[in-house]
């Protein structure tokens, strides 16, 4: 039975992967913030396990994590699908603050974790789920730390290529799906959780660079980094 961590399997895309590749028959710690959710989920699954995990909890979380590793058996697969953001207008400094802290800061404390982890045993596999909304301006803080995010998870799987080709590296690139985290009106290409689930779990499966979640969205991606060098 191979074994994953999931970072934000509460809701959304994270908690449909986790009811997903639970299915599949794997072994699934599922973190967050929401214990009672967490809980629910994990309820009728005996394969899925819940963790209250704060990840702006810089201090204890690498203890946590190993801990949860321990529970598990082992690690192969540590998936970061954990992020914020707000529609911020009046650039309200204190949520501008929030999706940094999570989604560059934190972010940054979990790949580096997962990392060296899978360092130590030779083999494993990170999957950041970052955003569309990283190659395009308009979100402020929080379309630039998913540029960040995207940024951050090449420059690791360029360096891992040089000093640990056993590390795969996926990035799940989400354009509009149905989740808390889908605010404003107008989306369009609107997606269910559980379809982009099974979408990464065969692109986690087959080891992919990038998947766009859903596919038709890679257009959209291609358009936008076509724009960029005329910007």
């Amino acid at each position: 039975m191979k074994r994953a961590i999931i970072v934000g399997g509460s809701s959304g895309i994270g908690k449909e992967m986790a009811l997903y590749f639970s299915q599949q028959g794997w072994k699934i710690a599922v973190l967050g913030r929401r214990k009672s959710l967490l809980d629910e989920l994990c309820l009728e699954h005996e394969n899925m396990f819940s963790y209250e995990v704060d990840i702006n909890e810089a201090e204890n979380l690498s203890n946590k994590l190993e801990k949860i590793v321990g529970d598990l058996g082992g690690l192969d697969l540590f998936i970061i699908s954990a992020g914020t953001g707000f529609l911020n207008n009046e650039l309200d400094f204190s949520k501008e603050y929030q999706t940094v802290k999570t989604n560059v800061e934190s972010f940054t404390k979990l790949v580096g974790w997962g990392y060296h982890i899978f360092k130590q045993q030779g083999h494993g596999q990170i999957v950041a789920i970052t955003s569309v909304q990283g190659l395009m301006a308009g979100g402020l803080a929080y379309s630039a730390s998913k540029s960040y995010q995207i940024n951050y998870i090449n420059s690791i799987r360029m360096m891992a290529k040089k000093e640990f080709p056993g590390l795969a590296i996926t990035e799940l690139r989400p354009g509009s799906v149905d989740t808390d985290m889908m605010k404003g009106e107008g989306h369009f290409w609107v997606s269910k959780p559980n379809e982009v689930a099974i979408i990464a779990y065969r692109a986690i499966q087959k080891k992919k660079k990038i998947q766009y979640l859903s596919g038709r969205w890679k257009m959209i991606g291609a358009l936008l980094k076509f724009l960029s060098l005329w910007s």
